[in-house]
Formats: structure tokens, C-alpha cells, sequence
């Protein structure tokens, strides 16, 4: 047997013992299931530099202010950007969990008050090397967290590409995050579109990020509904406005989160006031926003199929 070959057995042997499961119990990607009362958010974005980390970063320590229990989800590629943002260092690699060095759950990073991070990213050859089954063991030892927590925000890569990963599986619901920018706005369309053309029952949340004022937000948000109703036949809630805050680029600069650092700020109240939507959401809004998703992650459980 050659070395390449050994490596994948005991990369799959790895993967088998992180779902906890014999090799006769190999998982199916089928059964990936999101305890009831677990918020699973992916937070996602047809580009890059719209601030969809600050968004991830300022909701969960919202959430967390408000006495929620929350893991971000880093599963950009790299080495702990977040946790570098929130002032700790990573001291593990997710290729070190996929050669079977270290679990899982000894990689997640406590940020403190309310807050951890795993660092998932993977980079695409690593990504791509996984069968299936093996993708879907790794996603299975991810919720095997799910009780230790009250939300999981995923902080996916920027683009068409990077959502069609299966962290995006476990997601319950998708917050797209679009600035003003007429790049921004058509890239977030692109990805509206491909979604959609997979699963048109699926909802989306559309977060305007850096405006000028909640009516620039207001407005755009009009305008690409508009537009995807008309010509795609999707409807998607409105999130809110983030407001542009020089603040944010100084608490980046402190490895803070702005709404710990400068909870006064203006930016800070939007994420608080996001925070509480989200919070206040009847059972049955969550529950036919998770049942219009649920489809959505068949979806991708079915594209992993055929990968």
C-alpha cells in the first residue's frame, strides 16, 4: 500500500472516531441533525470586504450580551483570523483534526463572555480531498458541540464557491451581508441566484451593511427585493441597516469586538438591535424559517452526493 493510501485510511479512521462511530457505522450524509432550540445562522456574502466578519464578530457578542451562548463557526480559509481579531491566538489546525493529532472539540478557542470560536477553514485542496462520508463525519463531530451552545454563526468565505462547502449544510438559515456598492449588489444577486436555482422555497435574511442611514438601507433592500421577486421569485426578510462607523476599524486595531469596546457607537446599536430581532422571533417564525431551510440543506447534503 502506497503512502498516499495510508494516509487516506487513517485520515478516514479519523473522521469515523470524530462522529463517534465504528467503521461499520460510517455516516450518511443524510443524518446531519440540529437539536431543536439550536440557531444555526450561516452569515454569508456574494464578495469579499462588505465586513461580514465584523457582522459575525458584533452578533455574537451581542447575542452573547444578551445572555446567549454562542460558537462562531470560522470555516474561512486560514488559521484563526477571528480569533486573532478577538485578541487570542488559534494553537491548532483543522489538518491537525483531520490526521487525527487532536478532537475537535479541544480546538474550539474561548474567547470569554458568552463567545467561542472553532476554527474550521480548510483550504480547498484539503476540502476537496474528503469523500462524502467523510465530510459529513466531520460535520457530525461539529454538532456534537450543539449542546454547549444556543447559537452557531457561521462565518463562511466570500462567494459563490466557498458557500458550496458543507459547513453550509448545517445551516438553518442564511444572512447575506451587501453594501451599497453596485459590486456588492450584483455578486449578492449572483448568489441569490445560484442558491435559489437549487431550492426556490428557500428564505433568506438581506443585512444592509455600511450605510449612510437606515433610509439608504431601507431603499436598497426595496430594490434588490424588487428585483429578485421579479425575475428570480424569491422573498427574503429584511435584516436591518449597519451603519458605516469609523469606530469599527479602531476596535480591529484593539482585537475587539466594537460592541464590547464602544457599545455607544453607532454600529453598535445596530448589531444590538439585530441581536434582538433575532432573539425575539416567536417559535413559529423560527420554526417556518427553519422548515423553508431544512429543504435547503438536503440541497447541499445532495450536492456533497455528487461532488
Amino acid at each position: 500500500m502506497t503512502m498516499s493510501c495510508l494516509a487516506t485510511t487513517d485520515q478516514a479512521e479519523s473522521l469515523r472516531r470524530l462522529a463517534g462511530r465504528t467503521k461499520s457505522e460510517a455516516p450518511a450524509p443524510d443524518l446531519l441533525q440540529v437539536r431543536e432550540g439550536l440557531r444555526v445562522i450561516s452569515v454569508s456574502s456574494g464578495k469579499g470586504g462588505v465586513g461580514k466578519t465584523s457582522v459575525v464578530v458584533n452578533l455574537a457578542a451581542s447575542l452573547a450580551a444578551a445572555g446567549e451562548r454562542v460558537l462562531i463557526v470560522d470555516s474561512n480559509p486560514g488559521v484563526g483570523d477571528i480569533c486573532l481579531r478577538l485578541g487570542k491566538d488559534a494553537p491548532y489546525r483543522m489538518g491537525q483534526v483531520l490526521a487525527g493529532e487532536i478532537a475537535l472539540k479541544d480546538t474550539v478557542v474561548d474567547i470569554g463572555g458568552g463567545i467561542s470560536v472553532l476554527p474550521a477553514g480548510m483550504d480547498v485542496q484539503q476540502y476537496s480531498s474528503l469523500s462524502p462520508r467523510e465530510r459529513s463525519a466531520l460535520l457530525q463531530a461539529m454538532l456534537r458541540l450543539q449542546n454547549d451552545y444556543d447559537y452557531f454563526l457561521i462565518d463562511t468565505g466570500a462567494g459563490i464557491a466557498a458557500n458550496l462547502t458543507g459547513f453550509a449544510s448545517l445551516a438553518r438559515e442564511i444572512m447575506l451581508v451587501v453594501t451599497p456598492e453596485p459590486t456588492s449588489i450584483t455578486d449578492a444577486y449572483a448568489l441569490i441566484k445560484m442558491l435559489s436555482g437549487r431550492d426556490n422555497s428557500f428564505r433568506f435574511r438581506l443585512l444592509i451593511n455600511m450605510c449612510r442611514d437606515n433610509q439608504e438601507g431601507d431603499t436598497l433592500f426595496s430594490k434588490l427585493s424588487a428585483i429578485t421577486g421579479r425575475f428570480l421569485q424569491v422573498q427574503f426578510d429584511h435584516a436591518g441597516s449597519i451603519l458605516h462607523d469609523e469606530l469599527l476599524v479602531e476596535s480591529v486595531r484593539r482585537r475587539g469586538a466594537l460592541c464590547r469596546l464602544f457599545p455607544e457607537a453607532k454600529a453598535s446599536t445596530g448589531f444590538k438591535i439585530l441581536a434582538q430581532k433575532i432573539n425575539k422571533e416567536t417559535p413559529a417564525v423560527a420554526e417556518a424559517m427553519s422548515a423553508a431551510s431544512m429543504a435547503s440543506s438536503t440541497m447541499w447534503r445532495n450536492h456533497e452526493l455528487s461532488s
